[in-house]
């Protein structure tokens, strides 16, 4: 089997064990959605109006016909119905995608500029000092939760500045500095591993050629180093992206911006089985899809690596 048919393996079983881990791991958490349907009711009858919901959302049967149900539904694209908003689960959470996307995306651009950026001003800096207090950044950086930089920069500059809206902020604004709170560990990792392959990508023949050529160091960094430097850094986008996913749940409970991360804790809240489980599959499929492309272009940023492996 050929690299790529082996990592297309790989990638079905990471989405299964997604899947498969997502469904029990909500099974075993105490309480069912029926408990959340029949929590007003009061009396004599409550116990029998748990045990007709559970009857009736399939919650009787014993665990591995659910889980078979659940995973014959899923490869035909069938999640079932959100136990609460009574629609297609796939549904409900393409509803909310639209607005992680958004937070997604800007916050990955905004790691990328950031640890670039840093990188650069790191190899640019000529004074000491400077360059250590630079260079220590981003291990701080990638040890701060992005719920504890998004709490922050919630207190700057929604209750402080008052640039922002405290609460479900749909402005550019709003998106920009949910963004920014996602974007700093993942621009510390990205930092901390270009700066370290820029060192060595400095110290290489052709980096010597390119200054006996009487380049500026700026040219000899961006021009030359910096595109050899960043291959690794590439690879590194694949995990970057999974950060990213999971950031966004608790970035937009801190922000209450309305998303798939405000729809996933709401539906393990509420064990909401079929929404979580549609939600828990696509990040990962996203993770394994955004891996298999930059592993498929890897070949064209680094001519020595061959197609086929």
């Amino acid at each position: 089997m050929s690299r790529y048919g082996l990592r297309l393996l790989y990638s079905a079983i990471v989405v299964w064990g997604a899947f498969t881990g997502a469904f029990f791991l909500l099974y075993v958490v105490p309480g069912d959605a029926a408990g959340g349907l029949t929590a007003g009711a009061d009396g004599a009858d409550v116990k029998q109006l748990l045990a007709e919901q559970r009857e009736l959302l399939g919650l009787d049967r014993p665990v591995w016909v659910q889980y078979w149900d659940a995973l014959t539904g899923a490869l035909q694209g069938d999640f079932g119905q959100s136990i609460y908003q009574r629609r297609p689960a796939v549904e409900v959470y393409f509803e909310s995608f639209p607005e992680t996307l958004k937070l997604a995306f800007l916050g990955l651009l905004l790691a990328v500029v950031l640890g670039v950026t840093l990188s650069v001003v790191i190899e640019l800096t000529n004074w000491k000092w400077a360059r250590e207090l630079l260079i220590s950044l981003p291990p701080v950086a990638v040890s701060l939760p992005p719920f504890l930089v998004g709490l922050v920069l919630l207190q700057l500059f929604a209750f402080q500045l008052h640039w922002i809206k405290a609460v479900n902020d749909q402005s550019f604004g709003g998106l920009f500095i949910a963004s920014a709170a996602l974007a700093v560990a993942g621009g510390g990792s990205i930092s901390q591993l270009l700066t370290a392959n820029l060192r060595g990508a400095l110290t290489s023949p052709y980096v010597e050629t390119a200054r006996n050529w009487g380049l500026s160091r700026f040219d000899v960094v961006v021009r030359h180093a910096l595109k050899n430097a960043a291959l690794p850094v590439v690879t590194s986008l694949g995990t970057t992206v999974g950060v990213m996913v999971g950031g966004t749940v608790l970035t937009e409970t801190v922000f209450s911006r309305l998303g798939v991360g405000r729809l996933v804790v709401d539906a393990v809240n509420g064990r909401d089985m079929p929404v979580v489980l549609v939600a828990v599959t696509i990040s990962a499929v996203i993770f394994v899809v955004v891996n298999l492309v930059v592993d498929a272009v890897y070949p064209l940023l680094d001519k020595r690596i061959q197609w086929d492996g």
